[in-house]
């Protein structure tokens, strides 16, 4: 039977630490509850690293650690769950790495680095007890930002032992880098874009018939789900929030410490202007009321949860069972996607990392935390991918049909046209000359160098990296081969290589050695971890995952 999930004070410890977590009320679950160990998986091994089998329950720990990290850097949502089981992974794979050389983050080391972290600067005193107060109220777990911490601690060491050491890089070294970055470019081109040949595609049954055949996995239905849920609205419970928040007596200046811990930025109105201090002292008001509310709404959807969590069978009609003995409403969603946004849980963004915990042993969630209540969702019905007829798609078929053969026709212009060059200016014409020739337009393109992230005047189609692959192996007066892209590619005529002059070197080079020695002496540790990574055996296990190999991450 599941366990029940112990209820948490409404207390606002969040006033003093806002500044730290003002954005985890969106969580996705609490963590190490009933539902995290149900199934008998958690014991399991999942890939191993050196040979070290990797507990199943080892992945679903650093998946919370994950989680809580975005909250930490205020990115919440923003991370695909594909993308989070892997830093899950390479989170446990560098925990075997570092166990493996014998590096030992004590107790002692911690409490020191927690210490001098977490010091508010204007009173000298820590923040972390109450921000481990917060982070509980919440679901996530102390013991979580300590293994984060712990973990960062251990990194580091390890990347000092595998570093280069910063001296080793002179300033002769520096600035012949520094004149190779920044060695500007003058360059013309002719593009060949897919577009402009589409009236030269024919379009045949048996052509396009071929076409969806050999891509039928390009338009498949993707899988769907249908979620029942059950709201717990913040809003319900903001009068009584209001009324602790205002029974404070030093509400006052509670309130004037987090905003000068925040600072004038952190209050922006619509405009992108500092709010001035009586608007953003509202403000952060306003967000603690929400946010105590919002807890307050997680503790009643703590005690329906815990109610359902006694019945059997424990499954997804269930919860229409015990809201309806409650007298509460049960939403429905309509069918959608794993990257969609269904309607009616627009306060639950992330819904995707729901989803996978309902694809497990569970079908109903524990209480999650939104931006405008708690909510405990059960998934209703699954929808396989399904492939549909060649009819109903007919028109899409031809539109991808008719783009991917003017590309292919660009391309092999593109590579006629190369020819041409390369045998007309062996000739003595100019590149001009045979594009005028063959009624091809050349674009002068804006300067650009190897340190150049944009180059303003590039068409939007041109990416500005290919355009420094195809130049930099080019001498002035060459012409380069045909250079493929998506839009189907470009042929580049070098005009000139310019070295940055003495006088801008020389202003540069002191800060670019800083940072060049910085960058340089962590390569080999990034190199030997990214090898290390890709040949592990935890790292395949974790490659996309399908329904004979998942892994239940917790809600």
């Amino acid at each position: 039977m599941i366990g029940t999930i112990r209820k948490h004070s409404a207390v606002l410890w969040w006033i003093i630490v806002v500044a730290v977590i003002v954005s985890f009320v969106v969580w996705t679950g609490p963590a190490g509850t009933a539902l995290g160990g149900r199934g008998g998986r958690s014991q399991g091994e999942y890939g191993d690293v050196d040979g070290r089998p990797v507990k199943q329950s080892a992945i679903q720990d650093a998946y919370r650690q994950a989680q809580l990290r975005e909250r930490l850097q205020r990115s919440q949502g923003s991370m695909p769950d594909e993308a989070r089981v892997q830093m899950a992974g390479q989170m446990v794979f560098a925990d075997f790495k570092i166990a493996s050389m014998g590096i030992d983050v004590s107790d002692e080391a911690l409490a020191a680095f927690i210490r001098d972290r977490y010091k508010d600067p204007s009173t000298g005193q820590s923040r972390y007890k109450a921000l481990v107060a917060e982070l509980t109220a919440i679901g996530a777990r102390e013991e979580d930002m300590l293994a984060m911490e712990r973990r960062g601690m251990g990194q580091s060491v390890l990347a000092d032992i595998l570093s280069i050491p910063e001296a080793l890089i002179t300033p002769r070294e520096a600035e012949q880098d520094y004149r190779r970055e920044h060695e500007e470019i003058t360059a013309s081109a002719v593009f060949f874009v897919g577009s402009n040949y589409l009236s030269k595609v024919t379009v045949t049954p048996e052509a396009l018939g071929r076409f969806f055949t050999n891509r039928m996995s390009t338009y498949q239905v993707p899988e769907k789900f249908v979620l029942s849920y059950v709201r717990f609205p913040g809003s319900n419970h903001l009068a009584a929030a209001e009324a602790e928040l205002a029974g404070m007596p030093d509400l006052t200046n509670r309130l004037e410490k987090l905003y000068a811990q925040r600072g004038t930025n952190d209050f922006i109105d619509d405009k992108g202007a500092p709010l001035a201090k009586p608007a953003a002292m509202a403000r952060i008001r306003q967000e603690a009321t929400r946010e105590s509310a919002n807890i307050r709404a997680r503790e009643a959807a703590v005690a329906f949860y815990n109610e359902l969590s006694q019945k059997a069978p424990f499954k997804a009609d269930t919860l229409d069972v015990v809201a309806g003995q409650r007298g509460l409403p049960v939403q429905i969603t309509q069918p959608f996607g794993r990257a969609d946004s269904p309607m009616g849980l627009e306060g639950l963004p992330g819904v995707g990392s729901s989803i996978e915990s309902l694809l497990g042993e569970s079908p109903v969630s524990e209480p999650v935390v939104g931006t405008d209540g708690a909510y405990i969702l059960a998934l209703k019905v699954r929808i396989p991918a399904s492939t549909p007829p060649f009819e109903s798609v007919r028109a899409r078929v031809t539109e991808d049909f008719r783009r991917q053969e003017s590309i292919s026709a660009a391309r092999t212009a593109g590579q006629a046209f190369h020819a041409a060059v390369t045998n007309a200016i062996a000739a003595g014409k100019t590149f001009a000359e045979v594009a005028a020739g063959q009624r091809l337009s050349v674009m002068d393109l804006p300067s650009f160098s190897l340190s150049s992230t944009t180059a303003p005047g590039l068409p939007s189609f041109a990416d500005l990296s290919s355009l420094k692959n195809a130049a930099f192996a080019l001498q002035a007066g060459q012409a380069g081969g045909f250079s493929f892209s998506g839009y189907g590619g470009f042929v580049l005529f070098l005009k000139e290589r310019k070295q940055p002059s003495a006088e801008a070197v020389k202003a540069a080079l002191p800060d670019y050695l800083k940072e060049r020695r910085s960058r340089t002496s962590r390569a080999p540790f990034v190199q030997w971890f990214t090898s290390e990574w890709e040949k592990s055996g935890l790292r395949l296990a974790l490659e996309p995952r399908r329904e004979t190999n998942s892994i239940s991450m917790p809600n």
